[in-house]
């Protein structure tokens, strides 16, 4: 790794600031999954919450506009800035919003129209008694609103705008929390849920927009966007579309099998457990995202400098995401017990803990995915998603058809096993081909491997202390303490792991020194204007 530069640390720092405000989203959303899923499932029963997972995940591909469309204004508006060009990017905001109006406005045709249908095909005799046609033109409006959001929160982060992230996530929290208890306890049934589930995501694009409309006053009064814009859009997102819709079809293939082959109660068990699991998940991926607007303004940079801030990002999310994510697999039983209740523990333990190791082994794979968009390469990324996404296909329906309903996320665990070094491969051959085994191991495999190793060994551990919410936190605090001492450990073994732990100190400490100075000046300021 090369030398320190200077200029490097308050890179860094801001980089730190601008991940502070993205965990702050973060536990917004966390407060909302956790406030309203044991509510929802009193009032309404695993098996109609089943059947609302199964409604929601059938519309799940049309976020494919929104997802897509905010990545490609990520990575153009970032790279503008990255350039001075302050008015292309807003031009590029513009065009986004345009062509979110007219495909969403497609997708909610095609999910009132064919949903119905395709849960018909899927679910057969466990069908709800609910009017299919009336769920799905509810999920629809909910989710073509939440197309906007997407891409709402694309030209914030493109922008590098946190603080405005933060807020939204605020609002779009208490807007999850008052639509979705409000209208599942006024309408106990199936399409009561669904109705607050899309009355949150309707909240929460109003929220976004009012958020963000400080942003379009000077776009307002630019000149009509060129046809390079569009044309910009459309390049990045065309790798991005296959990307992400095979990535949608292989987070969702869980939910696809299990309609078909298990009663809607498993499901519903299903559903809570992935609840945690992306809440969890999510975490470490508002962390790792702010890296996207990061490598779109380093794209111009020398490879040494783009290959040592690779490296110290893969180790910061990895290690992150197995300190996050590995607690809550040791404590899956207490968690769901004192959550939602012994009824969902009982089938969820299993569900929760596979799915966990997935979302740890998955994380090795973040960093080379905004890498390869922040450089505008998403060929690689593109392949190396599509591979993943059929191997998921391919192992759930297997591990489901061959062990049963409770083997889901098996296959999700299995392709991520692949992915990880396929990842790595592609880094190498790719982008870095000074990117060395050792310093795939430590900056990327290690964390991992840590976080593995404490869940397997701790399968065995009996937790029955644990009756409320705050045993359980102090249980999920020294959990995360014994992680996080693990993960240094290990990295102090290797040279690259070394390296990287004193300069994440060094940007701490930067950072802390800043924030004292910038004290320091304002209390002068004070005595001053005082005197």
């Amino acid at each position: 790794m090369s030398d320190e530069r200077p200029e490097s640390h308050g890179r860094r720092s801001n980089l730190l600031g601008n991940s502070g405000w993205n965990f702050a989203g973060f536990l917004f959303t966390l407060v909302a999954n956790l406030a309203t899923v044991p509510f929802v499932v009193r009032w309404i029963g695993l098996q109609a919450l089943g059947s609302a997972g199964i409604v929601i995940a059938i519309a799940a591909p049309v976020t494919l506009i929104g997802t897509v469309l905010g990545q490609a204004v990520v990575r153009e508006i970032s790279a503008r800035i990255g350039r001075g060009e302050e008015h292309a990017a807003a031009r590029i905001a513009i065009v986004g919003i345009k062509i979110c109006l007219i495909a969403s406005a497609a997708a909610w045709l095609g999910i009132v129209l064919a949903g119905p249908w395709i849960m018909t095909g899927i679910a057969g005799a466990s069908l709800p008694s609910q009017n299919l046609t009336v769920s799905f033109l509810i999920v629809a409006t909910g989710t073509m609103a939440q197309q906007f959001s997407f891409v709402l929160q694309g030209i914030c982060v493109g922008k590098q705008s946190f603080r405005l992230v933060a807020q939204a996530s605020a609002w779009s929290s208490f807007a999850t929390i008052i639509m979705t208890l409000g209208c599942t306890w006024s309408f106990p049934v199936l399409n009561g849920y669904l109705l607050g589930f899309s009355g949150s995501l309707v909240l929460s694009t109003v929220g976004w927009i009012w958020i963000t409309s400080s942003e379009f006053r000077e776009s307002g009064r630019l000149i009509s966007s060129s046809p390079d814009d569009l044309k910009s859009l459309l390049h990045f997102g065309k790798w991005q579309s296959l990307s992400q819709l095979a990535g949608i079809f292989g987070n969702q293939i869980d939910r696809y099998v299990l309609a078909s082959l298990a009663p809607s109660a498993v499901v519903g068990q299903y559903n809570v457990c992935n609840r945690v699991q992306e809440a969890a998940y999510i975490a470490v991926i508002r962390i790792c995202e702010v890296l996207f607007p990061r490598f779109g303004n380093m794209s111009n940079s020398r490879e040494e400098e783009r290959h040592d801030f690779f490296m110290l990002a893969s180790w910061g999310n990895s290690a992150f995401g197995a300190i996050v994510l590995s607690p809550i697999a040791v404590l899956s039983r207490p968690l769901l017990t004192v959550w939602v209740g012994e009824e969902t523990a009982a089938g969820g333990t299993h569900l929760l803990q596979i799915l966990i190791l997935g979302g740890i082994v998955g994380c090795g794979s973040n960093v080379f995915q905004y890498y390869a968009m922040g450089m505008g390469r998403n060929a690689p990324a593109a392949y190396t998603s599509l591979a993943y996404s059929v191997m998921t296909v391919v192992f759930s329906f297997v591990s489901i058809w061959c062990f049963g309903p409770y083997a889901a996320g098996a296959g999700l665990l299995a392709a991520s096993l692949v992915r990880v070094p396929l990842a790595l491969l592609v880094t190498r051959n790719c982008f870095f081909r000074t990117f060395s085994a050792e310093q795939m191991f430590a900056c990327t495999v290690a964390p991992i491997l840590v976080g593995i190793c404490i869940v397997v060994g701790s399968l065995g551990l009996n937790f029955t202390w644990i009756n409320g919410w705050l045993s359980l936190a102090f249980a999920y605090v020294c959990s995360v303490c014994v992680v996080s001492a693990a993960i240094a450990a290990v990295a102090m073994t290797t040279k690259t792991g070394s390296i990287i732990l004193s300069r994440i100190y060094g940007s701490v400490r930067t950072a802390l020194s800043a924030r004292r100075l910038i004290g320091w000046n304002n209390h002068l300021v004070k005595r001053k204007r005082g005197f």
